[in-house]
């Protein structure tokens, strides 16, 4: 990631996409099957992160957590960016 910015009307920009949830850096190339190896696991993402980050990986976001216990939640989805 070069940048990131902050946008009053973002619906107004062109060609915007919007995602939400928890954005991660350097997660493995086989990000499906490391999310997978994750739901798996049950444990909180500030102990699952710590493990799975792979320097020079791939961007993704993770959504449909609970925000509260930092854990994913059978809605949770990954996508690459």
């Amino acid at each position: 990631m070069l940048s990131a910015e902050s946008c009053p009307d973002p619906d107004r920009l062109a060609a915007t996409e919007f995602y939400a949830g928890l954005l991660v850096p350097d997660f493995p190339a086989d990000y499906r099957a490391a999310f997978d190896g994750m739901r798996a696991a049950a444990l909180p993402l500030s102990e699952l992160l710590p493990r799975i980050v792979t320097p020079g990986g791939a961007l993704v976001v993770i959504s449909g957590l609970d925000y509260d216990s930092l854990r994913l939640t059978p809605q949770s989805q990954i996508r690459k960016l």
